[in-house]
């Protein structure tokens, strides 16, 4: 296909019909020669005539041929190299979708196997002069040549994680205005529906998908255990599951690795189990289906604590604080006892609140540091805000009073928030709340998060544990200061506490600290990988303006179209010389016979 770089230099054209208008003006007819007696003239003269009828028409086509020539070299024509040759030297960014939804066997053959056959099609069409890069599902751009990419290819293994087609090709787009060369994004992938997003910038867009329909699917869409940590006569977990029809399906239940029961699960309704006595510790819980095509979703993992009840100390004359405790304690959550002490700073574990009275901040302060707390109540501070939502308070709750909590210390961490600033902080054994459980206080003690709010701080941060947060493999999560370690199938790794840490790949996650458990982690797929649907090429097109769709098998010729056209300017230039020369010389032989 022919494209111009000057497309308004085509109005020149016009001037074709010149050479063919000044033909017809020119055109006579022949002079009549009287000479009956020398009848032989007219024969010679019919003769002659038909030979300058034919240098006539040759001329026309010559002289159009040069305007014509002239006007595309002035357009600026060019042409798709795979008419003229080898592509011009172009960049090239190839995407290859190795997520979750790659892994999915069709015809007996995973689908990453067809996908890396199509890339690697894509390279060999490749030359030394152009500039490539390979874009998989970890998101990170590896420039290389040819080779090499192609080398990366076959490592490739399917990735327990969501790529998002839309931002990888905002990066390829990105990459390749960079280079200061024309080419294109070539994406090759499943095609997800899930998957699709807007994509950045402007530029040619290759798509290459499977045309084989996607399997039936169905996966464990929740596993989610009840309130921990649980008491010595266990809890429960709920089961979901996700699947393309209504029929129940057998669910596996294991705990530390040992099967427990099967259970009969029907999509779209969740199932509750009840799990025995177990004995304290940590230990995980499987749910498991048969294996089908797209087994990555076939099985979950969850963490469970199992511990006796806290001991906690409370002051009884607190009226919502005393209230919310006796309520812990007739469900088994805690018990009544000098382990922890809830409103004041003891010799043990303590939840400290500030006081009634300002005067005595002093002293608490000076308790706070002999006990080598790092923090200390500040100044305080009224006026109407909210909690922050997170692991420990996931409400937003008002607050109309707060002491400022001020760290003077290392160490310590912040658990939760008003407004960014620290409200409940931790140093040691000693957790450190910025308002008074009363309502002149917070609106807390009057919700309904407020039982659970006691609960998660008695039970679990009081003795160091921390809240199982749910992680989506993939995406980065802010790993607590104290985090030395991240354990999963008895590896330890080592990281920095407070950083971000992103997991890839799913299941359970221990983190350590030094010697001690912190607490542990569930690493799940994203929800929208198990729905294995495709987008249609109206939807891709509609996202991706411009974007050309085709099979894995014939897509890869189509490959450098966009970014590697020929110039035909200097054709066309020698295809004008060679009309004005064939014209000068046709034009003197004509005026010579004339």
């Amino acid at each position: 296909m022919i494209a111009f770089t000057v497309p308004w230099a085509l109005l020149g054209l016009v001037a074709a019909a010149l050479p063919l208008l000044l033909h017809l003006v020119q055109r006579h007819d022949a002079p009549e020669i009287i000479f009956p007696a020398v009848r032989y003239l007219e024969d010679a003269t019919r003769d002659q005539q038909k030979r300058l009828k034919f240098r006539h028409w040759l001329l026309l086509i010559l002289r159009t041929l040069l305007i014509i020539a002239l006007v595309l070299a002035a357009a600026g024509a060019t042409a798709r190299r795979s008419v003229i040759g080898p592509h011009a030297p172009s960049a090239l960014v190839l995407v290859v979708d190795n997520s979750a939804a790659s892994s999915v066997v069709i015809d007996g053959e995973p689908l990453l196997t067809s996908l890396v056959r199509a890339a690697s099609r894509v390279l060999d069409r490749a030359t030394l002069s152009d500039r490539l890069w390979l874009v998989a599902a970890d998101g990170v751009a590896r420039a290389g040549s040819a080779s090499e990419l192609r080398a990366h290819l076959a490592r490739l293994q399917p990735e327990p994680v969501r790529l998002d087609l839309g931002r990888a090709i905002g990066a390829g787009r990105d990459l390749i205005r960079g280079s200061n060369r024309s080419g294109e994004v070539v994406v090759v992938s499943a095609l997800q529906r899930s998957a699709l997003s807007a994509a950045n910038g402007a530029g040619a867009v290759l798509v290459l998908r499977p045309t084989a329909a996607p399997p039936t699917n169905h996966g464990i869409a929740t596993l989610s255990a009840s309130l921990q940590p649980w008491g010595p006569a266990g809890g429960r977990v709920t089961i979901a599951i996700v699947s393309s029809d209504t029929a129940p399906v057998p669910v596996t239940l294991s705990i530390g690795g040992r099967p427990l029961r099967d259970v009969l699960v029907t999509p779209g309704v969740p199932s509750v189990q009840r799990i025995g006595p177990q004995p304290p510790g940590w230990f995980a819980i499987t749910a498991s289906l048969p294996p089908d095509e797209f087994r990555l979703d076939d099985s979950r993992s969850i963490p469970v604590r199992v511990a006796l009840p806290a001991l906690v100390d409370w002051d009884a004359t607190d009226r919502y604080v005393a209230a919310a405790a006796q309520v812990l304690a007739a469900d088994g959550r805690i018990r009544a006892g000098s382990g922890s002490r809830l409103g004041s700073l003891g010799a043990g574990v303590s939840i400290v609140l500030p006081p009634d009275d300002a005067a005595r901040v002093g002293a608490i302060n000076r308790a706070l540091a002999a006990r080598g707390v790092s923090w200390r109540f500040g100044n305080v501070v009224t006026g109407a805000e909210q909690t922050d939502s997170g692991e420990m308070l996931p409400t937003r709750e008002g607050v109309q009073r707060r002491y400022t909590l001020e760290h003077v210390g290392s160490g310590g961490e912040v658990l939760a928030t008003v407004s960014g600033a620290p409200w409940l902080v931790r140093s040691g054994d000693v957790l450190l709340i910025g308002s008074r459980l009363d309502p002149a206080w917070t609106g807390l003690p009057l919700s309904a998060s407020f039982v659970p709010f006691l609960d998660a701080v008695l039970t679990r941060a009081a003795r160091g544990d921390l809240v199982s947060p749910v992680v989506v493999a993939g995406e980065p999560y802010r790993l607590p200061e104290r985090t030395t370690a991240v354990g999963h199938d008895g590896v330890l790794g080592g990281v920095e506490g407070g950083a971000l840490w992103t997991p890839h790949s799913s299941g359970v996650f221990h983190l350590l600290g030094r010697a001690d458990t912190l607490g542990a982690i569930s690493v799940r797929l994203d929800p929208r990988v198990s729905d294995l649907a495709r987008a249609g090429d109206r939807d891709v097109r509609a996202l991706w303006q411009g974007a050309t769709i085709a099979g894995l098998t014939d897509g890869p010729a189509r490959a450098f179209a966009a970014g590697g056209r020929g110039d035909l300017r200097g054709a066309l230039l020698l295809l004008a010389l060679c009309c004005a020369l064939a014209e000068t010389v046709l034009t003197g032989r004509v005026r010579k016979r004339n």
